[in-house]
């Protein structure tokens, strides 16, 4: 990896997925033993963290001239090949203001860095809302990724049919999916702070469960292989 990424999930939208999708990438860049730094920007729910104790916490929930904060996440780029930052429900807007403060989008060659979106696709229309703003706002000036969110059905009517999404393919975004994951092993794994990688081995869930994630972990490492190049470079 030549050029370095930061990983961001810029929606502001809850409930979505986003910090589930993390947990599944940072499995993912592990595996691809991909220098790695996570951060979570959740002091709230800290999903991400209790799921990957290794992310450590930016507190965002602080005036916008303190958002200085994030910088850790460019400095952690001197160590790191990659940097992956799960955000909180409503704290979309918080980042989007660093971004745009700091001028890290215009900045990315100078930094040898590239900046990654990735946006949870579900067919929520305020979260397809949010990213046609995402859009509007940042367009060619970042790479993007989606997620489609499967748990609910096998397709998603409602993005694909957005002209979202045929901006996003114009350009050059990647799409994976995201299947279902039955709803009594995800409980699990979140009872027991475990991802999916993690618990194909761990004792303390029930073999039924274990087999779950061995196959599902199987699944998404086929999804995420096809943006290897977005992601890895």
């Amino acid at each position: 990896m030549n050029e370095r990424r930061i990983i961001l999930f810029p929606q502001d939208k809850g409930g979505i997925g986003k910090s589930f999708v993390a947990a599944l990438l940072y499995d993912f860049l592990m595996e691809e033993r991909v220098r790695l730094k996570a951060f979570d920007l959740d002091h709230a729910n800290s999903t991400f963290n209790r799921l990957v104790p290794e992310a450590e916490f930016i507190d965002t929930d602080v005036d916008t001239d303190k958002l200085g904060v994030l910088d850790q996440i460019v400095h952690a780029l001197e160590q790191a090949e990659a940097v992956l930052v799960d955000n909180r429900a409503t704290g979309g807007g918080k980042v989007l203001a660093y971004l745009d403060e700091a001028r890290l989008p215009q900045l990315q060659a100078e930094l040898n860095l590239a900046l990654l979106f990735v946006l949870v696709a579900t067919d929520d229309k305020d979260a397809n809302s949010q990213i046609a703003e995402l859009l509007d706002g940042y367009g060619e000036r970042v790479k993007w990724l989606v997620a489609k969110n499967l748990r609910d059905g096998e397709t998603l009517p409602l993005f694909d049919r957005s002209n979202s999404r045929r901006r996003l393919q114009e350009l050059g975004a990647v799409e994976i999916d995201v299947p279902c994951l039955f709803e009594v092993t995800r409980n699990r794994l979140q009872q027991a702070n475990l991802t999916v990688g993690r618990g194909r081995t761990a004792e303390e869930l029930h073999v039924l469960d274990r087999s779950r994630c061995v196959r599902y972990h199987d699944r998404m490492a086929v999804e995420f292989t096809k943006a290897r190049a977005l992601l890895i470079g």
